[in-house]
């Protein structure tokens, strides 16, 4: 019979082991690493992508006018006090691309930027109220951020675009487990649901199209392999237990052969 002495060393040896396992490479909490010497490079170029209408945005139209009756017409338009208000007198796109807008009936504004849209509502409700002037913008923007981050949620933002790093600040930022190197971009477009697989540890994000943010955009952080390794130290002092037994139970039966 062949057998084994196992001493305290062994013991030792084993949670050493466990230990550096569960130790997370250096690379993997930076961001965008530095890059090797020859390689360097601190200037980058990205054309921020512009976001088209699409259905069931909600946008913003203010018609302002110099004629006094015009004015009081859409005055209401003018005083956004709250989230309530801004919903209120908000647009819903329907799933034709159509907005309903008094006195004109539906606008077809699928596939415009903010300035054609502009442009054609302007040029529509000219026909009807002179000398007004038509501003339009994005309403209930949102980011949802999930995952290995501080505070996970579906946060409002007021710009047309945003960043990614500003999207992640909103949640707090990555958590001790979020993985920088595994960050899933979530993005709707032309009716399809796309997912791309962002590495935030790269210098080259920031000529990426994934970059910027538009809204409705879903930001989805994995967490790090060491996570489950340090949530299996819950059961580190049944794993000892167990071993204690088997080395005591080993031991034994050693001294009894």
């Amino acid at each position: 019979m062949i057998t084994f002495k196992i001493n305290k060393n062994h013991i030792y040896f084993l949670l050493l082991l466990f230990i550096i396992s569960s130790c997370v490479p250096k690379k993997k909490l930076l961001y965008l690493k530095e890059q090797k010497r020859n390689k360097i490079q601190d200037e980058y170029t990205n054309i921020r992508p512009e976001k088209t209408i699409q259905p069931f945005d909600n946008i913003y139209i203010k018609v302002s006018s110099i004629d006094e009756k015009t004015a009081n017409i859409f005055g209401n338009q003018g005083r956004m006090a709250s989230s309530t208000d801004i919903n209120l007198i908000s647009y819903t796109v329907n799933q034709s691309g159509y907005i309903n807008f008094p006195f004109v009936g539906e606008i077809y504004v699928k596939g415009l930027t903010l300035q054609e849209a502009q442009q054609k509502i302007e040029a529509e409700v000219s026909e009807y109220l002179t000398n007004i002037s038509i501003t339009v913008k994005f309403v209930n923007n949102t980011v949802a951020v999930l995952g290995e981050v501080e505070r996970p949620g579906e946060y409002p933002f007021y710009r047309d675009q945003i960043t990614i790093f500003q999207a992640l600040s909103y949640a707090g930022g990555f958590n001790d487990y979020g993985n920088k190197q595994k960050v899933i971009l979530i993005r709707e477009a032309r009716n399809k649901i796309n997912y791309h697989y962002i590495d935030l540890t790269d210098k080259n994000i920031v000529s990426s199209e994934f970059y910027y943010i538009i809204p409705n955009d879903v930001i989805v952080v994995k967490p790090i392999n060491a996570k489950f390794r340090n949530l299996s130290l819950v059961n580190l002092p049944i794993f000892l237990t167990t071993i204690t037994t088997v080395i005591t139970i080993y031991l034994l039966f050693y001294r009894q052969n």
